[in-house]
């Protein structure tokens, strides 16, 4: 297993391997997201796919995980406007929640990073606006989410070119090389201590027919053991 840094290397490798790449989530999402910090890097490198017609795999997790990470991103764009919008004497505890939000998010740009809403914010932010009444939460997420979570969508989808590869239990595709089972992936996670969504791009990346997976965690990059001669053809390329 060979893991590659730097669009160089990578170049060199689709040259002689253009059975296409299988992505996870972080890359798919520093691709679409303009703050991220491997936004240029993201783009760059589907760039270079797309010049040299390499398709894009995803796994429908990967999928699931894509759109919500958007759909956090929209909604913490909402509260920062619905923000600038209020003026103090309206509502103090949402005026300071939303303020909250748009401080941090002022502070990870400055440090070149993305910011999205938590679970945990996003669950205090629907209270703050049901207590205004039972369709204040639907309208919000109406207006900055809506549409535009589909659009956003369409656009990575048209624009990439993405193929989603969903595989039942025990079976294969044109793509797996080896059926893909539920135990298979609970081993991964137990041997490499991965969370579930990671330890099933594992396992379906090495079950795969595609040499090459993108990614921008650095869990997923030590999984893999260099020494492990079964999957010599295959490569990671970590985007960091």
């Amino acid at each position: 297993m060979q893991v590659i840094r730097g669009i160089d290397s990578f170049k060199k490798i689709l040259a002689v391997s253009r059975e296409g790449i299988l992505a996870d989530t972080g890359f798919l999402y520093a691709a679409a997201d303009t703050d991220d910090r491997l936004h240029d890097q993201a783009v760059a490198i589907y760039e270079v796919l797309e010049e040299l017609e390499v398709p894009v795999y995803v796994n429908v997790i990967s999928r699931m995980e894509f759109i919500d990470l958007i759909f956090r991103k929209q909604l913490t764009i909402g509260a920062i406007k619905t923000y600038e919008k209020m003026t103090g004497d309206q509502k103090k505890s949402l005026f300071n929640f939303l303020k909250n939000i748009r401080d941090e998010n002022t502070a990870h740009l400055r440090a070149g990073q993305s910011y999205k809403l938590t679970e945990g914010k996003l669950k205090k932010l629907r209270g703050h606006f049901e207590e205004m009444g039972a369709a204040a939460w639907r309208v919000f997420c109406q207006q900055y989410a809506g549409e535009k979570l589909s659009n956003e969508w369409k656009i990575l989808e048209e624009e990439f070119g993405m193929e989603f590869i969903e595989v039942m239990e025990g079976q294969t595709t044109v793509v797996m090389a080896q059926p893909l089972y539920w135990r298979d992936m609970i081993q991964v996670m137990g041997r490499e201590g991965l969370r579930g969504p990671d330890a099933m791009i594992t396992n379906l990346f090495l079950k795969s027919r595609l040499p090459i997976l993108i990614t921008t965690d650095g869990d997923i990059v030590k999984s893999f053991n260099d020494d492990d001669h079964e999957y010599a053809k295959k490569s990671v390329f970590h985007l960091e």
